[in-house]
């Protein structure tokens, strides 16, 4: 998450180079409004105006987070070409310390460090098309990896259920909302023909029938490392590299199904 240091370097960019006008439709533009009710302690009419967008955000929920991430992202990208903003010290200060929080600026897009082992490909389509549930479990996944493993492993599930979902709603499936993964899963391999017993060639019976088997293991995963369950006596806590797992296998199987989706469109 943002260190409050890196969002007071941003505090500092915005009342020396933006106005008030401009301040109000960067944050606006990103659906977030002002709290009339809340007196910022911050000197000066633009630091205290962007405090009081922010004091409206819950900056322990990544989905909020990533509100503030793209109010940053259309700050840096407005302003690339202006040498005089750029030779401001901050600027570049403010680019090492999102790094440090763990975000990179990739084509004028701040994303998780944590992407590196994860395909690209997910950001690009989930983009491309619109499809914001995936997209906002996936950059939960991403974000909580390092500091929060069990939320991650229950950001994969909610990703690869949204993923489901989302195809069963695209070709018009009619599917019951208290479904499991293996049932939805069953739904979208009948529509896509990724179904083992649709195929007669045994290895792909048999990757097919793995990918049925990564799906269910999710969910149990999940369900016993996730964050969404109460704990017993004797629990073992997921690390990162369990989390990555999860990720890992997460992102590809919701990668073949949406690319699999579109072809057969």
């Amino acid at each position: 998450m943002l260190s409050k240091r890196t969002i007071h370097t941003f505090y500092d960019l915005l009342s020396t180079h933006s106005t008030l006008a401009r301040i109000e439709s960067l944050f606006e533009c990103e659906e977030v409004f002002q709290n009339p009710f809340y007196v910022s302690p911050l000197s000066g009419d633009r630091r205290s105006l962007a405090d009081n967008y922010l004091s409206t955000l819950d900056l322990s929920n990544y989905s909020e987070t990533r509100k503030l991430l793209n109010v940053i992202e259309m700050f840096l990208l407005e302003n690339e070409d202006n040498e005089f903003i750029k030779e401001d010290s901050r600027w570049k200060q403010l680019i090492k310390l999102l790094e440090r929080d763990g975000f990179t600026l990739i084509k004028g897009k701040l994303q998780s460090n944590n992407s590196l082992y994860i395909p690209n490909e997910i950001d690009e389509i989930t983009n491309t098309f619109d499809i914001e549930h995936v997209k906002n479990d996936w950059e939960r996944a991403l974000a909580q990896a390092e500091t929060d493993p069990e939320d991650a492993i229950t950001a994969t599930r909610a990703m690869l259920e949204s993923t489901l979902k989302w195809i069963l709603d695209e070709i018009g499936e009619e599917y019951d909302q208290k479904e499991n993964l293996s049932q939805l899963n069953r739904r979208v391999s009948k529509q896509l023909n990724l179904s083992p017993d649709q195929h007669g060639e045994e290895t792909f019976k048999q990757i097919l029938g793995s990918i049925n088997g990564i799906i269910t293991g999710l969910g149990s995963l999940r369900n016993a490392y996730g964050d969404s369950h109460g704990k017993g006596r004797t629990y073992y806590k997921p690390s990162e590299r369990h989390a990555k797992f999860a990720i890992n296998l997460s992102g590809t199987v919701c990668m073949y199904l949406l690319e699999t989706y579109f072809a057969n469109k």
